[in-house]
């Protein structure tokens, strides 16, 4: 029985202790440098935003925020790092709409993005947009008209297959009535943008870019519409998609994510780092500059993370979209 006791009140101790260690460990967070991975090679809007954030956050956080860049397979290689990496706090994955999308058209997906991750903050969010070749309607209504009266006699480019771009055209031409157009993948916007100046492809939905609307300003494309429900204060001229076709509504974002089982106190301190230095003028400012709303919010990103992941998990099994 005294054996018995002993144990018991060694084992107490031991969680006694245990507990006490776990807290200690969370109030002196940060005690070292902190990671933000990026799933792309540097210089994408993920990469800027992390930029534009940095410095202020490692003011506010009393450590360096540090970016580490882990391109390939979509983003996924990045997210299954991050998602195997300890639960501590030190490493953040900052990442867009492809979170989501890349496991719903994988095969074998490497992460599951529900369950491995949990929602930091949001810190932007971008319209996609409808651009069109100048040889089509000129209007949204004109040429959501045409598409539904001329199956497959469009081309489309879709800039990374199962991306989000493709699932979001699809959705759109679910939406809207029009059927059978043919889809050309391109590796990437900027080529999918090219095939599209060149007449090759007649229409693609992408985030918007100082480089597009330098062409659409010189009458070389034409942006029809906003995939919003809403107008977007980024282009409060060009009107939504939804206004043409009812109930339409995608965009795409921008947030930090960590792993499952980051203790709930550094995640919310960290959210309100961001917070604090999203809503700094000369930083909404930058963020703006690269086409994103500035946002922030924990519930906020968790909703999105929710929307997407029913939305997009729809499209994919409608469409039959698998990648290898």
């Amino acid at each position: 029985m005294l054996h018995r006791r002993t144990t018991l009140i060694a084992s107490l101790a031991l969680g006694i202790l245990g507990t006490a260690g776990l807290a200690s460990a969370q109030d002196n967070w940060p005690s070292k440098p902190i990671k933000f991975v990026v799933p792309a090679a540097p210089g994408g809007t993920n990469d800027v935003l992390g930029r534009h954030l940095q410095e202020n956050l490692s003011k506010l956080l009393g450590q360096p925020v540090v970016m580490e860049y882990k391109a390939g397979a979509g983003g996924a290689i990045a997210s299954q790092f991050v998602a195997t990496q300890p639960a501590d706090g030190y490493t953040f994955l900052l990442h867009g709409s492809g979170l989501v999308t890349v496991p719903l058209v994988q095969r074998k997906p490497l992460y599951d993005a529900m369950k491995d991750f949990v929602p930091v903050s949001l810190i932007g969010t971008s319209p996609m947009v409808l651009m069109t070749h100048p040889s089509t309607p000129p209007t949204l209504k004109e040429f959501v008209d045409y598409a539904r009266a001329n199956p497959g006699k469009l081309e489309w480019g879709a800039s990374a297959l199962g991306g989000v771009g493709q699932l979001a055209m699809e959705a759109f031409h679910g939406a809207a009535g029009i059927k059978n157009m043919v889809m050309v993948p391109f590796p990437g916007a900027g080529p999918s943008a090219q095939a599209l100046l060149a007449g090759q492809t007649k229409y693609m939905l992408s985030t918007p870019s100082s480089a597009t609307r330098g062409l659409v300003a010189e009458g070389k494309m034409r942006i029809l519409g906003v995939s919003t429900a809403k107008r977007s204060p980024l282009l409060p001229d060009v009107p939504s998609i939804a206004e043409v076709v009812p109930g339409y509504d995608t965009e795409t974002w921008f947030g930090l994510v960590a792993r499952t089982g980051t203790p709930q106190p550094i995640v919310a301190r960290m959210a309100d780092a961001i917070a604090q230095t999203v809503t700094l003028p000369d930083i909404q400012e930058k963020i703006r500059s690269v086409n994103v709303v500035p946002q922030s919010g924990t519930q906020a990103l968790g909703d999105i993370l929710k929307k997407d992941h029913a939305l997009w998990g729809k499209v994919v099994k409608e469409h039959n979209i698998v990648m290898d």
